[in-house]
């Protein structure tokens, strides 16, 4: 659920207008994760994988695929913003929408995070793999999400938490 989640957020904050689009374009162009003649297909392929990650993890039967393809996406989301990050770029990663806070190290682990909860599923998914939330009580499926909703609010608002926190500024 909260791959889910924080997919969704990414995936709306990204097509949600033209300008949101663009920026998240610009930004894999100044990420240096492909040249400005191909940031936007680029970007729509980001996008477009993104949604298939989410359509496959929610459905049981697709949820070892779907988490195994969320892996591969989320270390190449970390291994693209930890090249940047050592280059010294002031890009935003646009992550979620458009910002002119620029790419950190906390970006970077909250990709692995999102791998590493991936693969940490896959377990459970190969082993169960007619589990499904349907399969829990009313109480069960409130705490489920819950916490996935926390959890993913946490991660989508990080660098607001950071700021809170620690005081680090960002430009949102």
């Amino acid at each position: 659920m909260t791959l889910s989640g924080v997919l969704a957020i990414s995936v709306i904050g990204k097509v949600r207008n033209r300008e949101s689009f663009n920026a998240f374009a610009e930004a894999i162009t100044e990420l240096q994760a492909a040249s400005a003649r191909w940031s936007r297909p680029v970007a729509a392929a980001s996008i477009a994988a993104e949604i298939g990650v989410l359509t496959l993890v929610l459905w049981p039967a697709s949820a070892t695929v779907g988490l195994t393809a969320a892996v591969l996406l989320f270390a190449a989301f970390a291994i693209v913003l930890a090249r940047a990050v050592r280059r010294g770029s002031t890009a935003g990663c646009h992550c979620f929408g458009p910002t002119n806070t620029p790419v950190a190290w906390r970006h970077v682990i909250r990709s692995a995070f999102l791998a590493g909860a991936a693969a940490g599923a896959l377990p459970g998914a190969i082993s169960l793999p007619t589990v499904s939330p349907a399969i829990l009580e009313p109480s069960q499926f409130l705490v489920a999400v819950a916490i996935a909703v926390f959890v993913a609010t946490a991660l989508v608002r990080l660098d607001d938490l950071t700021w809170l926190i620690r005081g680090v500024p960002h430009a949102r």
